[in-house]
């Protein structure tokens, strides 16, 4: 029974003693265009994170953003704005896009797609888009 106590502590002892999975920067570029971002320069580590110089998210120019080097994500992102809720969409091929208004972090959008017009809400902070 000792044996195996000793044993267990060992492996808990080593689990935690790891390093994280640090991304690669050809990851931190796809999470990031996937998120929206375009014309990524200037992407280099800094300690625990990535840190871009400049960048556009939907159009719209982006400066210093700085990343978690495990995740991706960025540490502070500013919210979308309704002109790149509205690019956003293009870009996913609706069309006819138009505002309808905005609720804390909700943007709310009318559009067509494939002829067929939908409300969609999206969520400024993370861009995910729900019909």
């Amino acid at each position: 029974m000792r044996i195996v106590l000793t044993f267990l502590l060992l492996l808990a002892t080593s689990a935690l003693a790891q390093e994280p999975a640090w991304l690669t920067p050809d990851q931190v570029r796809i999470v990031l265009q996937a998120r929206g971002f375009t014309d990524i320069e200037g992407l280099e580590r800094q300690g625990n994170d990535f840190v871009v110089r400049q960048a556009k998210r939907y159009g719209t120019p982006v400066r210093d953003l700085r990343l978690d080097a495990v995740t991706g994500q960025p540490r502070e992102a500013p919210l979308l704005t309704e002109a790149q809720a509205r690019e956003m969409l293009r870009d996913r091929g609706y069309t006819e896009v138009t505002e309808i208004g905005r609720e804390g972090d909700t943007i709310h959008l009318r559009a067509v797609r494939e002829g067929t017009p939908t409300e969609i809400s999206i969520d400024a902070r993370t861009g995910v888009v729900k019909r």
